[in-house]
């Protein structure tokens, strides 16, 4: 991750103890999904959401509903969008699709 993914979320100044003042900077990493925007959905007992961004990649979020628990899994890919075939990707948790 280069350092232009970072983004400073405040940047302080911090007294010790001692007296001396340090100066503090708290960062985070950008989204992975950051860029992307909903284009299709199909909400029912398995839901889906289809986001894209402006280079083509895209991904769809599967929410499936079981009792009170709902699981969400991921598919994505870098072009070839095609929300009709939603079903029959193949999804994978957060960490595994990203």
């Amino acid at each position: 991750m280069s350092d232009k993914s970072l983004e400073p979320l405040f940047n302080q100044d911090v007294s010790e103890a001692d007296g001396l003042s340090r100066n503090l900077r708290v960062t985070h990493p950008k989204s992975v999904l950051e860029g992307y925007y909903i284009s299709d959905q199909d909400v029912g007992a398995t839901s889906y959401y289809g986001y894209l961004n402006s280079g083509g990649a895209w991904y769809i979020l599967r929410a499936v509903i079981t009792g009170a628990v709902t699981a969400y899994t991921y598919a994505s890919g870098s072009s070839g969008y095609n929300f009709a075939n939603r079903a029959s990707e193949t999804y994978n948790i957060f960490s595994t699709a990203f």
